[in-house]
């Protein structure tokens, strides 16, 4: 592959990845005040939002009543708890008698105990449960990608998590490199694949043709793996990338150039174009990151996110290329994913990364572990 330079111009956007907690009820407390004659117990059902592994509380007792000084009210009593798991209780669980004790408000984010009622006065009226699933939004926050917090989704055609100490269902393309599975560093579990590239080689990486994967219903590829960089080297370096039949092009490449993260899009010398975040994203090294993936024949964009975040999308046209600035990003039809480490400027130095719990599909964002 050519090497790669130009000028940066990027949209950068955030995407929150799994449910955020939503707001949870609390119970209303009220302290012992003067219940008017004749007023009747009314009853709290402000009972804490259901979500996954949550756990619900209702809400006490309130005395409600008007009228002539009589004897002093009970206290209400209980509270919600949020619960625990996946997700935050959810929304729309109201305090006792309806959310507000005489100034008591139902507290956020599953906090106990409302505001102290005064005179014995409560509002009447039970709370409605609010609900919140895997992926919902709680109140006001955005929901989670496809299957994330899984290592192996439902949605996922295939998976690979180097357990079996294997390389089942994918071939080794080694060209200088070595492509070895080992427990050095696994990010989950006890194996991952380690990917050595020694000085002025091209690297290697893992192939994947056919079935289950290939051909793809409608030509988009989502796609998600745990990367660790241990050292990396000044250049142009392609890491995921989504070729036609063969390894041919044109290819959708994963890349990095002099330390910084890179979309590439190679379709010959003449068709050698990059894409970047703005501002731009330097790979760190010695941590584990999550890189999600979207390569989409039919609309010719590319999506890559980075622990959940959108990074960068390309929608036709990227930054530049070598030689049309306009060049539009033409997808082949993919036929073929190869991960590891191709250094496209061979570098003095070696180079050596690992990776893990790579999940593949063609249904939906696959989302991180």
């Amino acid at each position: 592959m050519a090497p790669v330079s130009g000028c940066v111009a990027a949209d950068t956007e955030g995407s929150a990845n799994g449910g955020v907690a939503g707001a949870g009820a609390s119970g209303g407390s009220a302290t012992a005040g003067v219940g008017g004659t004749g007023g009747t117990a009314g009853t709290a059902g402000g009972s804490a939002g259901a979500s996954t592994g949550a756990t619900s509380g209702s809400a006490g007792v309130v005395s409600v009543g008007a009228g002539t000084t009589g004897t002093s009210g009970m206290p209400a009593a209980g509270a919600s708890t949020a619960g625990t798991g996946g997700a935050a209780a959810g929304a729309s669980g109201a305090a006792a008698g309806g959310g507000m004790v005489s100034g008591g408000m139902a507290g956020l984010g599953g906090e106990n105990g409302g505001g102290a009622g005064s005179g014995g006065l409560a509002g009447s009226g039970a709370g409605t449960a609010g609900q919140s699933s895997a992926g919902a939004a709680g109140d006001g926050a955005s929901g989670s990608a496809g299957g994330g917090g899984t290592l192996c989704p439902s949605n996922a055609a295939f998976c690979e998590d180097f357990e079996d100490g294997n390389l089942d269902g994918w071939s080794k393309n080694e060209s200088g490199g070595t492509l070895v599975v080992n427990a050095a560093k696994p990010a989950h579990g006890v194996n991952s694949l380690q990917v050595d590239v020694p000085a002025m080689q091209y690297g290697g990486a893992i192939v994947r043709n056919g079935a289950p994967l290939f051909p793809l219903p409608s030509q988009r590829m989502w796609g998600r793996l745990m990367i660790y960089f241990d050292t990396i080297a000044d250049g142009h370096t392609d890491f995921i990338r989504g070729a036609a039949s063969n390894g041919s092009t044109p290819q959708y490449n994963i890349a990095e150039q002099h330390g910084e993260v890179m979309l590439n899009y190679y379709n010959g010398s003449s068709a050698d174009c990059w894409a970047r975040p703005m501002p731009g994203k330097v790979v760190p090294l010695k941590t584990w990151m999550c890189w999600e993936w979207s390569f989409d024949g039919e609309a010719n964009q590319m999506e890559f996110y980075i622990d959940g975040t959108l990074s960068r999308r390309v929608d036709g046209t990227g930054d530049g290329c070598l030689s049309n600035p306009t060049q539009t990003w033409v997808a082949p039809t993919f036929a073929e994913l190869r991960i590891g480490e191709y250094v496209a400027e061979r570098s003095p130095d070696a180079q050596r990364i690992w990776i893990d719990d790579i999940a593949v599909g063609a249904e939906s964002r696959i989302g991180c572990p």
